[in-house]
């Protein structure tokens, strides 16, 4: 079974259910959900070349009694065997396979940091933006490209949350809270559901992808983004290696 969904003007749908809307679904262009029964699956790594650059600790400039002096920089979070952390891995351009993720994702401001760095996302999905800190945190997406503001949550005490629909298009977000300056965090927000964070070895795998060719991208916040092309076979397994090199942006 095909169905076929558009998001080109920004059309959104939803359900009522006893007199009350729900959470507006995005409709999708350009891709068409159906039933994988037989999909493969791309594993694989990304490394980065050369050693990590040594960055100086982040120097915290607010809420020193509770965030500290000094925070480990982790824009390179390499693991063992050079394995890259905080790495996106998705497939652009994919015109059909299985539904987008509905669940809702997360996004904790956690002693001064925010948690998850870097995490996919489909158009549309709920994210709860939560706080475990006792201090004033003012969480603030917004579109990578245009620096548009999504919108701006204050969470002003521990164990305050905040949950949200994420755009109905596919864009980079990145996020920063304005009370203090050093935070950050990206979320890839895409049209389809094929997407991946490397763990903290580098590692990522992507399921019931229909076969064929395709792009896949690797995108880290300072080492940019690579393209290959990867070819799935039903039933199988592919193994990719992709190779990002440094670069000196903190």
């Amino acid at each position: 079974m095909k169905i076929l969904m558009r998001h080109g003007l920004r059309i959104l749908s939803a359900s009522v259910i006893g007199g009350v809307l729900l959470h507006a679904q995005p409709v999708l262009a350009n891709y068409e959900v159906e039933t994988v029964s037989n999909g493969g699956t791309i594993e694989g790594v990304v490394k980065l070349i050369g050693a990590p650059p040594q960055f100086a600790p982040i120097k915290i400039t607010k809420n020193r009694d509770y965030c500290g002096q000094s925070i480990p920089n982790p824009v390179y979070s390499v693991g063992k065997d050079g394995g890259l952390q905080n790495v996106e891995v998705y497939l652009k351009g994919i015109t059909k396979g299985k539904a987008l993720w509905t669940g809702t994702i997360s996004l904790v401001n956690e002693h001064c940091m925010f948690d998850p760095r870097v995490q996919g996302a489909n158009i549309g999905q709920l994210i709860k933006i939560s706080s475990n800190d006792p201090v004033l945190h003012s969480t603030h997406p917004q579109n990578a490209s245009t620096n548009a503001t999504i919108y701006n949550i204050a969470l002003p005490f521990a164990g305050f949350s905040v949950t949200k629909p994420l755009p109905a298009i596919p864009e980079l977000i990145k996020v920063k809270c304005d009370a203090h300056d050093w935070m950050h965090a990206w979320i890839w927000e895409l049209d389809n559901p094929y997407f991946a964070t490397t763990g903290d070895d580098g590692h990522f795998t992507i399921k019931d992808v229909p076969p064929g060719t395709y792009t896949l991208v690797a995108w880290h916040e300072a080492a940019g983004e690579k393209p290959i092309s990867v070819t799935v076979s039903a039933g199988k397994t592919v193994t990719v290696a992709i190779e990002l090199a440094v670069t000196n942006a903190p």
